[in-house]
């Protein structure tokens, strides 16, 4: 525990990376709330383009930041699986004090989380966008066994943004597979594969065709295990992996919108 609180006192959170709870203009309250969760290695920036349009609907939005993400590298090796589920947890039981209309929706891990929530909780209905409850990574599923042996993996290429921000991010979180943390990442996967079933709220799942971490294949996964009545997909044609947030991004709000305030198209 000293050692935590010796490495936390030098984190800093990025300021692209801090959370939201976003309220709209007066007037405009529609009596709902929503609950927006990152994906791994990402971090609330993610999600505040859907988050600001939610708002302007009337949405109440909590967009938490998951534990060790949009810091650093050494204090993302800090947390755990359980870290980051019980924040999204903790998250839920806050936006609940407001008595709306309560619903989940999450990106990539925050796809896992939310169906996770999903399960459990009830909500109104859900989101998940490119859920990693499929990866197309065949290693993950072996890394609860390679992380005793290998604990970093390079990228051949690191990716550059013109905000600095993203660029330390980058650097810290995106440069290198992290193999400790991606056995943690499984972890959830597995939970959130088993609790599918518990899942009876309406259900959209959004995914991509030129995404290249997560298949098509997992909308078919949730369609053919969730116990939702109504259960939607949408399949976008250009948006890689952070499909919320790239060039598709305007569609992606528009349709989630949509699915929050009416429903099935």
């Amino acid at each position: 525990m000293k050692a935590m609180l010796h490495s936390a006192a030098t984190v800093q959170v990025r300021s692209i990376s801090k959370p939201e709870l976003l309220y709209p203009s007066s007037g405009r309250e529609n009596g709902q709330s929503v609950l927006l969760i990152h994906g791994y290695t990402g971090s609330p920036h993610d999600m505040r383009y859907l988050g600001s349009r939610l708002q302007e609907a009337g949405f109440t939005v909590s967009i938490p930041r998951l534990p060790g993400h949009g810091t650093s590298r050494q204090d993302f090796l800090q947390t755990k699986a359980q870290d980051w589920l019980r924040r999204s947890v903790d998250a839920w039981l806050d936006l609940q004090l407001l008595g709306l209309q309560q619903s989940v929706g999450g990106l990539s891990m925050g796809g896992i989380i939310a169906a996770i929530l999903g399960a459990t909780f009830k909500p109104h209905k859900i989101v998940l966008a490119a859920p990693a409850l499929m990866t197309t990574n065949p290693l993950l599923s072996w890394t609860p066994f390679l992380k005793y042996f290998v604990k970093v993996t390079a990228h051949k290429e690191i990716e550059e943004f013109e905000e600095e921000d993203l660029n330390f991010l980058s650097r810290e979180y995106w440069s290198v597979d992290l193999v400790p943390q991606a056995a943690e990442l499984y972890k959830l996967l597995k939970l959130g594969k088993k609790l599918l079933p518990r899942i009876d709220s309406p259900t959209l799942t959004i995914v991509s065709e030129k995404d290249r971490t997560v298949p098509l294949q997992v909308a078919d996964l949730i369609q053919s295990t969730v116990q939702s009545k109504e259960k939607e997909v949408i399949v976008l044609k250009e948006s890689p992996h952070v499909v919320v947030n790239d060039c598709e991004k305007e569609r992606v709000a528009d349709a989630i919108i949509q699915w929050f305030t009416q429903g099935p198209r």
